[in-house]
C-alpha cells in the first residue's frame, strides 16, 4: 500500500492541533513548513519524531498521493500558492490540497496556483477546503468540508480529507461552497458565542457572591452538560418550556431573554458574521 506524504504549509494552532491528532503512521513523511523563525524554533523544542521542519520548499518534489495542507493566514495564501506552481511540473506532480484559510475560495486557490506556466493543468487540480473550529484543539471539534475531485476513483481523496478531520473531532460535508460561510459563522464562531455567553454567566454567579473557581465549575459543567443532552433532544424548544415551571426561577429569567429580544440579537449577530464570511470570500 502506498503511503502519502503529508505537508503543512505553516504550523499555526490549528495545524497543530491536526498534526497532533492524526494517525502519523498512515503516511511516509510528515513536513512542517514554517517561515518564522520564532515559530520553527517553538517546533524544535517539541522534538518530534519522524517529522522534518522545513524553513522553504527547496528539494520537495511532489507526487498525486500527496497530501498538502494550507495552514497559514489568508493573506499568505497567493505567496504560498506561487511557491507549489513552482513544484508542479506536470500531471503527475499534482497533490491534494487542502485550505483551512477562512474565506479564500478553492476556484482562488485553483487560480492562483496555476497562474502563468500551469493554465493547461487547472482541471486537474484536487482542492478542498476545511473549516474545523476552536474545539479541534482537544478533539471535540465540528469541521465542514468542501471540494470535489475529478480523480476520485483514483486517489479516494475526499476519504483522505475526512480522515484528517475525523482526527479533531466530527465532520460535516456541505455540497455547496457558499455553504462554509454558514458553518464559519455557526461553527467557526460559534466557540467565542458560547466563551461569551459564559463569561457573563461566571461574572453574575460573582456578583452574588461565588468565588471565581466554583463559578467557573459550575457555569463550565451546565454547559457541557447541556450540550450532550442536546445532541438527542429533538425539539429544544419544547424542552425549553418543560424545564421552565410556571412561576419558577427558570421562567423568570427565559422571560426576560424574550422581553429582551435576546433571540433576535443572536439571530442579528449570526447574520452579521455570515455577511462578513461572504465579503472575505468575495476579496
Amino acid at each position: 500500500m502506498i503511503k502519502n506524504k503529508l505537508y503543512f504549509f505553516g504550523y499555526g494552532n490549528m495545524a497543530e492541533a491536526i498534526y497532533l491528532r492524526i494517525d502519523k503512521s498512515s503516511y511516509e513523511n510528515i513536513f512542517l513548513i514554517e517561515k518564522d523563525n520564532d515559530r520553527r524554533a517553538y517546533i524544535d523544542k517539541k522534538k518530534y519524531s519522524k517529522t522534518q521542519i522545513l524553513k522553504n520548499i527547496n528539494n520537495i518534489k511532489f507526487n498525486n498521493s500527496d497530501i498538502v495542507i494550507l495552514s497559514v493566514k489568508p493573506k499568505q495564501i497567493k505567496l504560498i500558492c506561487k511557491e507549489i506552481n513552482s513544484l508542479i511540473l506536470e500531471k503527475r506532480d499534482i497533490p491534494i490540497i487542502i485550505s483551512i484559510a477562512a474565506g479564500i475560495t478553492t476556484s482562488t486557490i485553483k487560480n492562483h496556483i496555476t497562474q502563468n506556466n500551469l493554465s493547461n493543468l487547472q482541471n486537474h487540480l484536487n482542492i478542498y477546503r476545511a473549516m474545523p473550529n476552536l474545539c479541534a484543539i482537544n478533539g471535540d471539534g465540528i469541521t465542514g468540508l468542501y471540494g470535489k475531485s475529478k480523480d476520485e476513483k483514483k486517489l479516494n481523496s475526499s476519504s483522505i480529507v475526512s480522515k484528517i478531520f475525523n482526527s479533531v473531532g466530527e465532520i460535516l460535508w456541505v455540497k455547496k461552497e457558499s455553504d462554509l460561510n454558514i458553518v464559519t459563522a455557526i461553527s467557526g464562531s460559534g466557540p467565542a458565542y458560547i466563551f461569551y455567553i459564559m463569561d457573563v454567566m461566571i461574572n453574575s454567579a460573582k456578583e452574588l457572591g461565588l468565588n471565581e473557581g466554583d463559578a467557573k465549575k459550575l457555569v463550565t459543567k451546565t454547559v457541557v452538560g447541556s450540550g450532550k443532552m442536546g445532541e438527542s433532544i429533538q425539539n429544544l424548544a419544547e424542552q425549553i418550556s418543560k424545564v421552565s415551571s410556571k412561576g419558577g426561577t427558570t421562567e423568570a429569567a427565559i422571560s426576560l431573554f424574550n422581553k429582551k429580544n435576546l433571540n433576535l440579537i443572536l439571530n442579528q449577530a449570526i447574520k452579521v458574521a455570515h455577511s462578513k464570511s461572504e465579503e472575505i470570500s468575495q476579496d
